[in-house]
């Protein structure tokens, strides 16, 4: 799915480069379709002024464009809304990842974090995470959590 981030600067269609994050990019098609994404629409999950593209199939959530943002479904399916709350934004910006680069449960840790954060430790910051785990690699271009070496 797409989410247009700036108005279009002319009348040339967007350029949607893929970024190489998907080990198996052929088994990555867009599964947004247009009932999907009208439902999206009123759901309130994005903010009510977002533009939607329509219905591509061969978008990937890998995907790139300075025009449009691209996801993957899997934030949505835990309850989270765009833009993400400021814990899950400011761990995509100190670490530099991708939203497409995260594992699932990179997400659901993040979301428990920022749930933490919210109710019982208002100070917990991204560094404080970054001490607790550290990032690893999976597969071609995708990341996850682990705990960090033991020391002695």
């Amino acid at each position: 799915m797409a989410r247009q981030t700036r108005s279009s600067s002319g009348d040339s269609a967007p350029t949607f480069m893929p970024q190489n994050l998907l080990q198996y990019p052929e088994k990555e098609w867009c599964t947004f379709d247009s009932a999907y994404l009208s439902a999206l629409q009123t759901s309130g999950i994005f903010p009510d002024d977002t533009i939607f593209r329509p219905y591509d199939r061969e978008l990937r959530s890998d995907m790139s464009s300075t025009e449009w943002l691209c996801f993957n479904a899997f934030p949505f399916t835990l309850g989270l809304r765009f833009p993400f709350y400021d814990f899950i934004t400011d761990f995509f910006r100190i670490t530099g990842l991708s939203f497409s680069q995260t594992m699932p449960m990179l997400w659901r840790v993040l979301v428990v974090l920022d749930r933490i954060k919210n109710t019982h430790i208002p100070e917990l910051s991204v560094n404080d995470l970054l001490i607790a785990y550290r990032l690893r690699s999976h597969g071609l271009a995708g990341f996850c959590f682990a705990p960090p070496p033991t020391t002695l």
